[in-house]
This record gives C-alpha cells, structure tokens and sequence, in this order.
C-alpha cells in the first residue's frame, strides 16, 4: 500500500484573498500592462520630454498632460485593483464550501480534498503544475487556478514529505531547493 499525506486544511478569507491576489498578480497582463502604458505614453511624448522643440511652453504643457495621463491611468489602476479585491472576496464568500475545514488526502496517484459537504478527487496525471512560494504549496489544476497548501499548518515532517512526494511526480513543478 502507498503512503498518504494526510493535511488538515482550515480556509480562512483572509488566505484564500492572499492566494487569489498571488494569482492575479503572477498573470503576465497584470505585470506588464502598467510599464506598458506608461512607455507608450513616454514615446509619444519623447521629442517634448528632451527638449528637442523649443518651444518652453509647449514643453511645460506636455509636461502637465503626461503628468495628469499619468495621474488618471493610477486611479483607474487603483479602482480596477480594489473592484477585483472585492469581487473576489464577495466570490469566495459565496461559496460555503471555500471555508470548509478540509481533510486534504496526497498520494501517488491523486489528491482528496474532502469537507464536511464534499469530496473531490484529482489526479496527479491532470494537475498543470505544483508551485513552491514562500508562504504556500499550490497545486494548479489548469493554468489559472491553484489550491494552497500553507506551509506553517504542516505538521511534523509533512514539509519533507510533500516535497519528497512533489518530486517524485512527473508533472511541471517549480520547487524551492
């Protein structure tokens, strides 16, 4: 018989925004859309910011424009950021099973996420890929989804054990050394 990790998994909102935002902030449109921005609106405005017009006062007034272009883009940034936030908290609340305390179940083949409403079985052979982050394990299911094991709730030597069983699967990993 195979040997199984078995993780006592208590949610809270709090850890499972945190995930949320990890995974937001890791997608590559959300990393690079703001040096984006801001390098076409430097660009469109290069010849002014260098002084080759000569105009002083057309250079005082481009000046203002990036400078206000740059003000709005950061408070539509801003509202953008804290809209997500509370869409994802409304959408985690509206899931009782996302609190659930879970009895999470690895093996070699598969992983068990069970609850008191639940039981959901995954198998390694579907999993997109495992993550090692400072704070967490996260099992990604697809490309933009992932499940946190949070490191500080392992017990024992269930650390070296998940990190034992993580290596040993032939999936894409990402695993601190």
């Amino acid at each position: 018989m195979e040997k199984e990790i078995i993780i006592v998994y208590k949610p809270t909102l709090e850890s499972l925004t945190r995930v949320s935002k990890h995974l937001l902030y890791s997608l590559p449109f959300i990393k690079f859309m703001p040096f984006f921005v801001l390098i076409v609106i430097l660009f469109n405005r290069f010849p002014q910011i260098m002084g080759l017009e000569n105009n002083l006062e057309n250079q005082n007034n481009e000046i203002l424009e990036i400078t206000l272009a740059l003000l709005i883009l950061s408070i539509v940034w801003g509202f953008i950021y804290f809209k997500t936030l509370s869409t994802m908290k409304k959408n985690i609340l509206s899931n009782k099973r996302n609190l659930e305390t879970q009895n999470i179940i690895l093996s070699n083949k598969s992983y068990i996420q069970e609850g008191e409403t639940f039981k959901v079985e995954n198998f390694w052979s579907e999993t997109y890929q495992i993550r090692e982050t400072k704070l967490w394990f996260l099992i990604y299911p697809n490309k933009f989804s992932a499940f946190p094991i949070i490191k500080s709730n392992l017990e024992d030597n269930q650390y070296q054990e998940l990190k034992t069983l993580f290596n040993s699967l032939d999936i894409k990993k990402k695993l601190k050394s």
